[in-house]
């Protein structure tokens, strides 16, 4: 039976072993599940942007134009007196030759001559708009609230813990006194 009892003894043992092996294994992997989480935010935003309106618009206004007159001359013969004959655009001489006979020449003057009339004023108005917005990004880390399984894998460790304790009360109890008692 002294054998059995060792037996025991050695078993009790290993059993807690294994227990507090296990019991580590899990809370590092709970620990490690219930970290909170971050989030990165970013924001870029680049907008570039050109537009050009032309306006045309046609106005007319009173002008006047010099239209020039080509200098003409004609000459005529006749049997009457002299004479004199101008115009605002011609000048007529007239006389009697010595044999009798009547001499006319006409010459118009050269000038210009206005003329008024309706001009055609085009105007062109373009209006380039240019817009330029440049904005850095910034990262910004945002911490978020834990989902509800997020909170469940949290509660649900320190639950775990508890009843495994509670479990094996009488073992840990045992266990600690032992550790305890051989330092």
């Amino acid at each position: 039976m002294k054998y059995f009892g060792c037996f025991w003894d050695g078993f009790k043992n290993a059993i807690a072993c294994i227990l507090g092996f296990a019991l580590g294994i899990l809370f590092c992997a709970l620990l490690g599940s219930c970290a909170s989480s971050k989030h990165a935010k970013a924001e870029l935003v680049q907008i570039d942007s050109t537009s050009v309106e032309v306006r045309v618009e046609t106005v007319y206004v009173p002008d006047t134009v010099y239209i020039e007159i080509p200098a003409q001359t004609a000459e005529r013969t006749t049997t009457d007196s002299t004479s004199h004959l101008e115009t605002d655009y011609a000048e007529s001489d007239a006389r009697i030759n010595p044999d009798g006979t009547l001499y006319h020449s006409l010459a118009n003057k050269p000038q210009d001559k206005p003329v008024e009339f309706q001009k055609p004023v085009v105007t062109k108005d373009s209006v380039r708009t240019e817009i330029k917005w440049r904005t850095r990004t910034v990262t910004k880390e945002v911490e978020r609230k834990k989902t509800w399984w997020e909170q469940t894998k949290s509660y649900g460790f320190y639950v775990m813990v508890l009843f495994l304790l509670w479990s094996y009360r009488k073992e840990v109890i045992s266990l600690a006194r032992k550790v305890i008692l051989k330092v």
